[in-house]
């Protein structure tokens, strides 16, 4: 189980990490051109690489990582589903561009989703932090240095996804849903 969650791990993040645990999260995506924007995604797969190489350290650490792997996966690729594609839309929106109606409609969708999954989201923002903190506990008493920083940043970035991220895309959402025609 773990091997196959580090193996998700490291094939890396957006349409790719939603394909190869659900093929349909793919099509979506593609079809509707929604891209998760690249500084996101970025900071997504720097998470993910650090994450595997703490899988890799013996002991208590390895233990650690692999622990918050299993809780942080299928976060990760529900957020890449859900939550992070309508911020692509941002920008765009912003700027006045027009954006394609299909992607409008899924961002729309999304974004209920979202709403109606936040609060299992949050709670398993609980479980990440349970998880970061005992990673960073045993990098701590091991000298692991660069398992500490990778735990200092998940926990800015669960923080960040809460008070930013989940906000601006539930936005993106309301604001389409606003612009739309009464149907």
């Amino acid at each position: 189980m773990v091997a196959a969650l580090i193996g998700a791990l490291v094939i890396g993040m957006g349409p790719a990490v939603a394909a190869a645990q659900d093929e349909q999260s793919e099509v979506v995506v593609a079809k509707h051109a929604i891209e998760i924007p690249e500084s996101i995604r970025r900071e997504h797969e720097a998470i993910h690489s650090a994450l595997v190489a703490a899988t890799r350290e013996p002991g208590r650490v390895g233990k650690a990582a692999e622990t918050l792997a299993e809780v942080l996966h299928p976060h990760f690729v529900r957020e890449e589903e859900i939550a992070l594609p309508p911020l692509g839309l941002l920008a765009p929106l912003a700027a006045g561009d027009t954006v394609p109606e299909a992607a409008l409609s899924a961002a729309a969708e999304m974004t209920s989703a979202l709403r109606v999954e936040m609060p299992r989201m949050l709670e398993e923002h609980v479980r990440i932090r349970a998880a970061v903190a005992e990673l960073r506990a045993a990098a701590e008493s091991a000298g692991a240095e660069a398992q500490v920083e990778l735990a200092d940043e998940l926990a800015l970035h669960a923080r960040t996804e809460e008070e930013v991220l989940y906000p601006a895309a539930l936005l993106v959402g309301d604001l389409l849903r606003a612009r739309r025609p009464q149907r």
